[in-house]
């Protein structure tokens, strides 16, 4: 279960939270104003394809955060849902609260949806975490939850063939494929490969984060028959800064091997390493860190263990082969 008193009891990270679910999810989301109990709704678009055209919905995201007090919500706590709706001409309306609506509030949902024309629906914290627990949400988790996602370490997902799997660990999604068993890699192999990349020093902007780099990872091949592992990693960084922040491939390459010691050994042989550097616009609102566009065109290299363009150890011999000729002339 998730604890939503983790969250501040000024609700600015509910709405965060609520916010992040549903950009995920594919909507369209905007903050409105601020309402009267001093908190941000939410105005979300719903794209809708009908039999004859495509049309859009327009909803009011209302969100209440009760958790600290352990209370539900009641029906004066929701304010003028009606007028509301109309004020920026929403269709539907969404309370989502991070306890539970009171009985009398769930009626007067249903006698607005009945008399005033407006789609009515609630989200209480069970909806919330069934929504937070599917594969593109489940870093969310991670991001608003820190000791809720203790309990949340692992899940696995089988939905393509008997061995290729899609994954959530930690704060990352990624998928898993073997080479010749049904069974995914070792788990603890995998964890092994995650705390080598979170051991490299990137940039990271402490104050922003609009500058921030990002290691991330995209998909583990296990080669059960020679014992060897391939990690595709995606290393993103903003567009139009400077260069020289970014780690180089030699230099990457230098570090991740370093960071492997005997105690990573125990555990796996070294991994070959498939780097893509990404120059991306971190700070915009449509930037998704784990994006399905990062994933959908490698699925078969992810799968078959073959390079989406070059094994990190054939680059750095490429570019010492090109030095060592520079360096002749």
């Amino acid at each position: 279960m998730i604890d939503f008193t983790e969250l501040p009891e000024d609700g600015v990270k509910f709405e965060q939270l609520i916010r992040e679910l549903l950009i995920l999810e594919g909507f369209e989301t905007h903050w409105t104003g601020v309402g009267q109990d001093g908190g941000r709704d939410l105005v979300v678009t719903e794209k809708l394809k009908g039999e004859i055209s495509e049309y859009e919905r327009k909803w009011l995201i209302s969100c209440k955060h009760t958790a600290n007090s352990g209370k539900s919500l009641g029906r004066e706590q929701a304010g003028n849902i009606s007028e509301d709706c109309k004020a920026i001409g929403a269709e539907g309306y969404i309370l989502v609260c991070s306890t539970q609506p009171t009985a009398s509030l769930v009626t007067r949902l249903s006698e607005i949806e009945q008399k005033q024309n407006i789609i009515t629906k609630f989200w209480d914290s069970i909806e919330i975490e069934k929504r937070l627990s599917k594969p593109n949400t489940f870093n969310l988790i991670h991001t608003f939850f820190p000791e809720s996602s203790k309990r949340y370490k692992w899940r696995i997902y089988n939905a393509f063939s008997p061995a290729f799997w899609a994954a959530n660990y930690k704060d990352y999604f990624f998928y898993l494929s073997c080479r010749h068993s049904n069974t995914y890699p070792y788990l603890e192999s995998v964890e092994t490969i995650v705390s080598l990349i979170e051991k490299i020093p990137i940039y990271k902007d402490k104050e922003y984060g609009w500058y921030t780099h990002y290691l991330r990872l995209r998909a583990v091949y296990y080669d059960d028959k020679h014992c060897t592992h391939i990690a595709y990693i995606d290393y993103i960084f903003p567009k139009g800064v400077n260069k020289k922040g970014v780690l180089n491939p030699k230099k990457l390459n230098d570090l991740l091997f370093k960071a492997f010691t005997k105690k990573e050994h125990k555990v796996m042989n070294l991994p070959s390493w498939d780097i893509l550097y990404l120059e991306e616009s971190t700070g915009s609102d449509s930037f998704q860190l784990d994006h399905k566009r990062y994933y959908e065109p490698y699925l078969k290299e992810f799968e078959q263990g073959n390079a989406r363009r070059e094994f990190l150890h054939d680059l750095v011999f490429q570019i010492e082969m090109m030095e060592n000729l520079s360096s002749k002339v």
